[in-house]
């Protein structure tokens, strides 16, 4: 839905306020400002002019859910729409002058859409808008999500089919902030996610550590020709909680074993909306076990006793965001990185299904190989898996 006028209004960050008696039109969908219709104000706040956008999207959103009839214009609005019509044939010339306004407002500033929804949700149509607004004020861009999944499952002794009673809970917490312009963007990313579980199976552990991740990535771009970015990005993750083996004290990772840290310079091609291919032919790679004495580094691409381990060689990066509907989204990620001796491949996707506002659920797939990675018990690198569906408390904050 688009609001190319209000958008107009906007640029030029005035309010304007009905005088009494005055007339407007509608043309082609567009409200036209001329000397007899409005008032500008310069005194106002623009967040008048936020409120007159909600309403209009409140009142015209109904073409975003098949068949529905919920937002009806009042009599007054009617009344107003009426009039706008008959004052259309003298206004010729103010609509040449509007329709120039118009052409190099949308010039400049993108128009504002409601996303397409399942489920009719008024609230979060007119947070889009004022998110729209936002953007349009300023090239920051920034948004947070909160999760909390749990599971539990309870067996007694005496179940006729066996199995352990379990619990586990997993947390994630993510933020963006990113600074974009036509020419320069700059996208931070921060992640942290923690989980653990109680298996009654595991007589040595009450809890054990499943999911743990802290990660720091950013990259700035800038635009070449069209599409195409120089580009240069970073990215560091490490691990706070220690991790075992099922009944046992070999200890799988602990704080800072392992930290991994890269840095890549290369060229960033986005040849559609939220899909972006780095190329990088220069790329570091830095991975480091703190506590050598409890975690195995060979399970990590280390040699037997070393602690730090420098690679630089070459990297690619895809990643892709669909959205079909405001209630799925689809985050894709695929890294490539090699030193010429050894390749490491990570594919990691992940599927949000929002039931509403405050809950949803998430499917996790994740499988990576690493060439440099021999397991104990193992004779050759084997690919590595990882699968999660979880429900359970999720919002988020823009």
């Amino acid at each position: 839905m688009r609001f190319p006028f209000v958008i107009g209004l906007l640029f030029c960050d005035v309010t304007f306020v009905a005088a009494q008696n005055d007339s407007t039109t509608m043309y082609e969908g567009r409200v036209i400002q001329y000397a007899d219709t409005f008032r500008i104000d310069t005194q106002q706040k623009t967040a008048d002019i936020d409120l007159l956008l909600l309403d209009l999207v409140a009142k015209q959103s109904a073409d975003l859910y098949e068949g529905d009839t919920a937002y009806v214009l009042t009599p007054e609005e009617r009344i107003l729409l009426d009039s706008l019509q008959r004052e259309a044939a003298r206004l010729d010339s103010i609509r040449v002058v509007n329709a120039q306004f118009v052409q190099q407002v949308e010039a400049k500033i993108p128009a504002i859409e409601v996303e397409k929804s399942w489920v009719k949700d008024e609230v979060e149509d007119r947070n889009d808008v004022l998110l729209a607004i936002r953007n349009m004020r300023t090239p920051w861009r920034k948004e947070a999500t909160v999760m909390l999944q749990v599971t539990q499952n309870y067996v007694t002794d005496n179940w006729y089919q066996g199995g352990s009673s379990s619990f586990a809970a997993m947390g994630i917490a993510k933020g963006q902030v990113n600074y974009i312009t036509d020419r320069f963007t700059w996208e931070n990313t921060g992640e942290w996610r923690m989980g653990g579980s109680t298996i009654s199976a595991d007589s040595l552990h009450k809890v054990n550590t499943t999911d743990d991740l802290f990660r720091l990535y950013t990259k700035a771009n800038l635009k070449v020709v069209e599409k195409i970015f120089a580009s240069v990005s970073m990215e560091f993750e490490t691990r706070f909680l220690p991790t075992y083996k099922s009944n046992s004290m070999n200890m799988k990772s602990a704080p800072f074993s392992p930290l991994r840290f890269t840095a890549t310079a290369g060229v960033d091609f986005k040849p559609v909306k939220n899909l972006s291919i780095t190329v990088s032919p220069l790329a570091y790679k830095l991975v480091h076990v703190n506590d050598t004495a409890h975690v195995l580094v060979t399970d990590y691409g280390l040699k037997e006793g070393e602690r730090t381990q420098n690679n630089v060689g070459s990297a690619v990066r895809v990643e892709y965001k669909w959205k079909p509907v405001r209630e799925v989204q689809l985050d894709g990620k695929f890294y490539m990185y090699t030193n010429y001796q050894d390749i490491e491949l990570d594919l990691e996707i992940n599927c949000d299904f929002i039931i509403n506002r405050f809950f949803s659920a998430r499917a996790i797939i994740h499988p990576r190989f690493d060439s440099s990675v021999i397991m104990k018990g193992d004779t050759r690198p084997k690919i590595q898996f990882r699968e999660l569906l979880s429900i359970g408390f999720a919002h988020k904050f823009r």
